[in-house]
């Protein structure tokens, strides 16, 4: 087993946990395919959110390709940076092309003829049969050879079909049926009933407005150092894609419509890292040119993968990070569209200050007196309350650069907080209410007073004496009536 099974079978322990009813319907390279009851579908974004933050993971895609079915992309890197990926259908009825293939209790009882015809049908309509998940078709054959051909009865009803399924699977030569695998979907196509146009319409539409696939452009001098860039960028991501990656390369002057997001690789015409973003585009990321290509491409996979999970945040911001007031969601979507005086009456209205670029939404449960200076980065998943200030050292322009925070991704920053300097706050830390913070706070730490940070150990022993207190004083309360 690689990393990838153990995560497949980390997620199937985390429904378990969660009470999840499941079924383990197929598996391959970098694959999994699971059954729920549909009652549960709609907590999925929610479980896979919680999941990818316990393990510190990115969800890199989550898509409705199917009516009844989440497809969920996980990535992560592993020893040597380099970037890995699961990819995890999630669905209840199967449906493929618009129809309903098989009914979602039939796929929760897991009988090895279920598994079988599922998984055919998944490579049919896929047009692509790897030699391990071919392997995996044949073992199920062989678990229940009658029950499996009566399901390729069920699906195909000519001789010459149904016998060019049962022999590949009977004696594991699958060349025969991957030849034939476009005749073998068009006679599925006419054997099931035609799918719903409404549906298939409405289906149509939000793969428009949410698309799975991505165009990115390579924005710098032309050098071999950007070809190599984008050939190795459209290889090593292209399982976070599953519509597919499509990449260009051109110079600053030129202008090209379409573009999801530009990573720029020399950011010489601009004063400093912030104003290149600004000036080319609200998606741009700016990465130094000038470093060895290893870590470059390192650097470039990172924002990338970086974005697409900044834009799963953006298509499910209740689920992945929170549920805002709607005076939130008005200031966020005002700040990251850039409506300009509308902006600026929102923000006088809620008696907020904030200027930095907002890649993923923030949770602001009350979005009032926050300020936020230009050059901040802030994570994913982030939580600010209200009259917290997260502020720059001083000074302008590149000055103010070099003196900006850095929010890293699970950070609490509660009411009255400051933030102050160039100082980074660690993944999951906790910057306590009217908390001051001039220096970096390590991960997963509470900060509390003027810098007072508190380990894992320092908070439990907090919290065992405030429990023991509140005992002592229970216990005073009970001898004295």
């Amino acid at each position: 087993m690689d990393e990838r099974d153990y995560l497949a079978q980390a997620l199937l322990d985390r429904l378990r946990a969660e009470e999840v009813a499941h079924c383990r319907l197929a598996e391959a390279p970098g694959e999994i395919a699971i059954a729920v009851p549909g009652r549960a579908l709609a907590a999925v974004p929610g479980t896979l959110a919680r999941f990818c933050r316990d393990f510190d993971l990115q969800l890199a895609q989550l898509l409705r390709l199917q009516p009844a079915a989440w497809v969920a992309v996980i990535a992560w890197s592993d020893e040597l940076g380099r970037p890995r990926f699961l990819s995890a259908e999630i669905c209840s009825d199967s449906y493929r092309g618009g129809r309903r293939m098989l009914r979602a209790d039939e796929l929760l009882r897991g009988a090895p003829e279920i598994r079988f015809i599922y998984s055919l049908l998944q490579s049919i309509f896929a047009q692509r049969l790897p030699e391990q998940k071919a392997q995996v078709l044949s073992g199920l054959w062989e678990e229940e050879p009658r029950a499996a051909m009566e399901q390729i009865a069920r699906f195909w009803r000519r001789p010459p079909e149904m016998r060019l399924v049962a022999q590949a699977a009977k004696h594991g030569d699958w060349a025969a049926l991957r030849a034939a695998m476009p005749q073998l979907r068009r006679a599925l196509q006419r054997r099931l009933p035609p799918a719903l146009g409404f549906a298939r319409l409405v289906r149509s539409a939000l793969n428009a407005l949410e698309p799975a696939g991505a165009v990115i452009a390579f924005v710098g001098r032309e050098t071999g150092a950007r070809e190599l860039v984008c050939e190795a960028v459209a290889r090593d991501l292209a399982p976070a894609f599953p519509a597919g990656l499509t990449t260009l390369a051109h110079g600053f002057g030129e202008q090209h419509r379409a573009i999801d997001i530009r990573v720029v690789l020399d950011d010489s015409p601009f004063p400093n890292k912030y104003e290149a973003e600004e000036a080319i585009d609200e998606e741009a990321v700016v990465v130094d040119a000038s470093q060895p290509l290893p870590a470059l491409l390192a650097e470039v996979e990172r924002a990338v993968l970086r974005w697409l999970e900044c834009r799963v945040e953006r298509r499910f911001p209740d689920a992945l990070v929170g549920e805002n007031p709607p005076a939130a969601r008005l200031l966020q979507g005002m700040l990251r569209n850039k409506i300009l005086f509308v902006k600026d009456l929102v923000q006088i209205v809620l008696n907020c200050d904030i200027d930095c670029r907002l890649r993923s939404p923030i949770l602001m449960p009350h979005p009032y007196g926050i300020v936020i200076d230009r050059e901040v980065e802030i994570g994913s998943r982030v939580t600010i309350m209200q009259q917290a200030s997260i502020a720059c050292s001083g000074g302008r322009g590149s000055e103010l650069n070099a003196g900006a925070p850095v929010i890293e991704d699970n950070v609490c920053i509660g009411p009255g907080a400051k933030v102050l300097g160039r100082v980074r706050i660690g993944r999951g830390a906790t910057i306590g209410a009217n908390a001051v913070v001039t220096r970096d706070v390590p991960s997963h730490c509470t900060v509390v007073g003027a810098n007072q940070i508190l380990g894992a150990r320092e908070v439990r022993q907090i919290e065992r004496r405030t429990v023991a207190g509140a005992r002592r004083e229970d216990h005073k309360t009970v001898v004295n009536s």
